[in-house]
């Protein structure tokens, strides 16, 4: 053998795409007809460049980005190798699952290893799969399958068919539950499914998401947020947009139901600014996400980027044309129409939100926003309550088949509220204790909001210290979530009661933390001055 001289430029060759340093030689394909090839590690090669031999295809990517190859170079390799010892029965590579699945499929049909790579594959190809020596890619996978007349899946984890078929099933049924409103069952549902062979990654996953919204509905917000926590870091460790934004989504809305605000913001905001860098600001799952970010920062009484957002994000669903998300878009801006006064506008926007949820089939929604426009015809100087109650009589079914715990909690302090406004206490009083029933005396929406309703039903009923009391508590609440705003108007409507009863001292301490709730303070010979020097909090105060 002579020794080799170095052409120009090498790479692995073309037909395997593979090298082991010391094992191949390389020529450039305008050099293909020399007999000389260049030797890695100083090794002597000789040359027979019609040959292939199959080698390892990670080292071959390594060398080629080394040398900075154009992507179509190429050349051949030679298959007379020297000093390449042969491995021993030890060295070998054991079969793999995959490997014997599908030589125990071929033989049972009677087939041989070019029957099964006819049309696409080499038969070495499937002997080096069959013996563990190859991976197959996904196509040649998908090849082989269908050439062995079953599922490429089965070849893939060795589940049966009727296993997977069964576990989607079964997936269907807890989707449906969680859908129709069965919390209960679709969580047991779930957690049967969850560890299943017979579902995919995918499916797995959507299985955990589904039992982190049935405790979500059920009420149990701080099981779900663990179990979203779980799901949101494993998303982190394998990347993959949709099932992120669709966590997010749900973590959001899971920690502002449970009255931290501002960690409902940060992690709705930067699912959006992920989602935002890969250009998916036009997806139905971002306005979704948006529409859930937009709620936490109209709870926090943040009213300039409340505002903001809400205009990105009907602009976004009018250019989508989807009617569900442009009716979520249309819903969440009534209701910062609402909060600044201009009601017509949020009514409007709530009838544009109706009749596009109507063209669908999301029954819970429907039913939510459908009380939603009950609450917006209580409000404003001339209220509706007697309109109001005749809406939300006629939902109490669908939020009773297919809302969540919170859903009825809401139903029941909007229903309060307007028997309230019509005079009917003894039902009003019914109706937000109601609301109140397990929820105890941690910070939620909710619980503050059906709070304040019975402290105004108290006060019409006479009983002026429990309805203090009670206002006080909600207001309390409304602080210790970041709810600034409104925490402000409960404080402030605590203060005028105890102003009408004369009581001074009290109502003066209420109306402070009324002011304080706005990051407003008293300074000594300046009037007020604010408390936190961002600009966005200086608008919100002078708001």
């Amino acid at each position: 053998m002579s020794q080799p001289t170095a052409p120009g430029r090498f790479a692995p060759c073309k037909c395997c795409q593979q090298h082991i340093p010391g094992h191949c030689g390389w020529i450039s394909s305008a050099e293909a007809g020399a007999a000389t090839v260049a030797a890695p590690a100083d090794r002597t090669i000789a040359v027979n460049v019609t040959a292939r031999t199959r080698l390892r295809r990670a080292t071959a990517i390594d060398l080629r980005n080394s040398v900075g190859l154009a992507k179509n170079d190429y050349v051949l390799c030679n298959s007379v190798m020297t000093e390449q010892p042969l491995a021993t029965a030890d060295e070998a590579p054991e079969p793999t699952p995959v490997g014997q699945r599908i030589r125990s499929r071929r033989l049972e049909l009677g087939l041989s290893q070019a029957d099964i790579a006819e049309g696409m594959l080499s038969p070495s190809y499937v002997s080096l799969v069959e013996s563990g020596r190859r991976q197959p890619a996904a196509a040649a996978l998908a090849h082989i399958a269908e050439r062995l007349r079953i599922d490429v899946e089965y070849l893939r984890d060795g589940v049966d068919a009727s296993v997977r078929t069964r576990a989607r099933l079964a997936l269907g049924r807890a989707e449906k539950a969680l859908y129709d409103g069965r919390a209960a069952d679709a969580y047991d549902e779930f957690t049967t499914l969850v560890g299943d062979p017979g579902l995919n990654d995918e499916q797995a996953r959507r299985a955990r998401l589904g039992q982190a919204q049935a405790l979500e509905r059920k009420g149990d917000i701080e099981g779900a947020i663990g179990l979203l926590n779980e799901l949101a870091e494993e998303a982190r460790q394998r990347p993959d947009v949709q099932p992120w934004l669709d966590i997010a989504l749900a973590m959001s809305r899971c920690y502002q139901n449970a009255g931290d605000l501002d960690m409902a913001i940060q992690v709705g905001e930067k699912a959006m600014r992920d989602a935002a860098e890969l250009g998916l600001e036009r997806t139905d799952e971002y306005v979704r996400l948006g529409c859930t970010v937009l709620s936490a920062y109209h709870g926090r009484g943040d009213i300039v980027r409340s505002r903001t957002l809400a205009s990105d994000l009907v602009r976004a669903a009018d250019e989508m044309g989807a009617p569900h998300t442009r009716g979520a878009a249309y819903w969440n801006a009534s209701v910062i129409a609402e909060s600044r006064g201009d009601l017509a506008q949020a009514l409007s926007l709530v009838d544009r939100a109706l009749a596009l949820f109507g063209e669908g089939d999301d029954r819970r929604n429907l039913a939510r926003l459908r009380m939603a426009y009950a609450w917006l015809l209580l409000q404003g100087e001339d209220p509706r309550p007697t309109d109001a109650l005749d809406l939300l009589e006629s939902v109490r079914g669908e939020v009773s088949m297919h809302g969540g715990v919170d859903d009825v909690r809401h139903y029941e302090s909007t229903r309060a509220d307007a028997l309230l406004a019509l005079g009917r206490l003894d039902e009003a009083h019914e109706a937000a204790v109601e609301a109140l029933r397990d929820l105890g005396d941690q910070p939620r929406m909710e619980s503050a909001r059906a709070r304040l309703v019975l402290a105004r039903v108290l006060r019409a009923e006479g009983d002026v210290d429990q309805s203090a009391r009670e206002g006080a508590l909600a207001a309390s609440m409304l602080e210790a979530m970041g709810a600034s705003r409104r925490a402000a108007a409960a404080w402030r409507e605590l203060g005028d009661l105890y102003r009408d009863l004369g009581r001074t001292d009290e109502a003066l301490q209420a109306f402070d933390r009324a002011l304080h709730s706005m990051h407003i303070t008293h300074s000594v010979g300046a009037g007020v001055v604010l408390d936190a020097p961002a600009a966005q909090e200086r608008e919100l105060a002078i708001s």
